[in-house]
């Protein structure tokens, strides 16, 4: 019976300091995302939302006299952005994202890394790197695995046909 009472005095004596790790492990997970620039990754979009209503302002005859308009729209759409994409819209969604793969330790070297001058040239040429990347794939996957994964998808009917064709 005094084994009950004792547990929930440790608890209670416990439960700050595992706050405080959890506040302590989310402003790391913060930082990290601050020094990884977390909150510049949803400006594509804002770039695209742009270039959007300017084309479909374009398709519909809108002529430089009217411009004030679309500029007007552009407004409001960055506004809608911001509500939903912000960064102070989206923080503690990343944070909830990211606190689970790393430790706080693992936060903080990352956040080392970045903040050296390597780490911020890496950040400074990730999106390129990783666009590049991706087309290097996209065009591997295009003209060389495709016609030869046709060509294995080809071979293989003939042979369930074949063996279909036997079982017959």
């Amino acid at each position: 019976m005094r084994l009950c009472p004792s547990l929930m005095v440790c608890c209670l004596l416990f439960a700050p300091l595992a706050g405080a790790d959890e506040a302590s492990h989310r402003a790391s997970a913060e930082r990290f995302l601050k020094l990884a620039n977390a909150e510049g990754m949803t400006a594509p979009v804002y770039t695209q939302v742009e270039q959007l209503l300017t084309a479909r302002f374009t398709q519909m005859g809108g002529s430089m006299q009217y411009e004030s308009i679309l500029r007007s729209y552009q407004q409001q759409a960055r506004q809608l952005l911001d509500a939903q994409l912000s960064w102070d819209a989206i923080r503690d969604e990343l944070i909830d994202l990211y606190v689970p793969v790393f430790s706080e330790q693992e936060f903080e070297q990352l956040a080392v890394f970045y903040s050296s001058p390597a780490g911020s040239k890496l950040m400074q040429h990730l999106p390129e790197l990783t666009r590049d990347s991706l087309a290097i794939t996209r065009e591997r996957v295009e003209q060389q695995l495709s016609p030869q994964l046709e060509q294995l998808v080809e071979a293989m009917e003939v042979e369930v046909e074949k063996q279909q064709g036997g079982l017959q």
